[in-house]
């Protein structure tokens, strides 16, 4: 009985076990190689898809600010200022000699003065003297209407005589006070009518003073 104890125990395992045993360790080793390869290629791929996604989903960066604008300032240009005239410049003709002038000049000769006019006769400025320039005078008739009323006085008259000698023209006729205006056209007349029959020098300007006077012895 002490012989058969000792077999089962301290005898050396049975290769069925051994074969078993070996079985399991190789059947855990590919399970746990094929876990292991299978499970990084899950990771593998689940980290790309969160990684795709991720840059997918993420928005695009907001487009950066645009540059500021910077203003041109034109400086104000000043307007030019006016420039002062300047006359241009004349050169003078050039000066010819006169050498030739002078001698034609000098070999021509003299020439002789011009005649002096004959001074000429002023005519007189005013009125001259009837009595003086006439060759026959005639007293006016005294107006009936001034005899009448007693009316006196001297008229003045200054006249024109033309070519033929007679009486042309009263230029200037004057009365003193004595003589009222409503009387001084007939003593115009009257004088008028006497210088039709005067012969005086042509183309004269003469004077003549008539007296016009009552006679007292009447």
């Amino acid at each position: 009985m002490t012989s058969i104890t000792a077999r089962g125990i301290g005898g050396p395992p049975p290769k069925r076990r051994i074969a078993g045993l070996v079985g399991v360790i190789v059947f855990h080793a590919l399970l746990i190689y094929a876990l292991v390869s299978g499970l990084a290629q899950g990771v593998v791929k689940v980290i790309q898809q969160k990684v795709e996604v991720a840059v997918i989903s993420e928005p695009p960066p907001p487009p950066p600010p645009p540059p500021p604008k910077i203003e041109k300032v034109v400086q104000p240009t000043a307007a030019p200022k006016p420039q002062a005239y300047v006359p241009p410049v004349v050169n003078p003709p050039p000066v010819t000699s006169t050498a030739n002038a002078i001698q034609s000049t000098t070999s021509d000769p003299a020439p002789q003065p011009a005649p002096t006019p004959a001074p000429a006769v002023e005519a007189p400025k005013g009125p001259v003297s009837a009595k003086a320039n006439c060759s026959q005078l005639q007293a006016p008739e005294y107006p009936s209407k001034a005899q009448q009323d007693e009316i006196q006085g001297v008229v003045r008259v200054a006249f024109q005589v033309g070519d033929n000698g007679r009486f042309s023209h009263i230029a200037n006729i004057s009365f003193d006070g004595g003589i009222p205006p409503r009387y001084r056209s007939g003593f115009q007349s009257a004088i008028s009518a006497a210088l039709q029959g005067y012969s005086c020098k042509p183309n004269s300007l003469l004077s003549q003073e008539f007296g016009f006077k009552l006679d007292s012895g009447e």
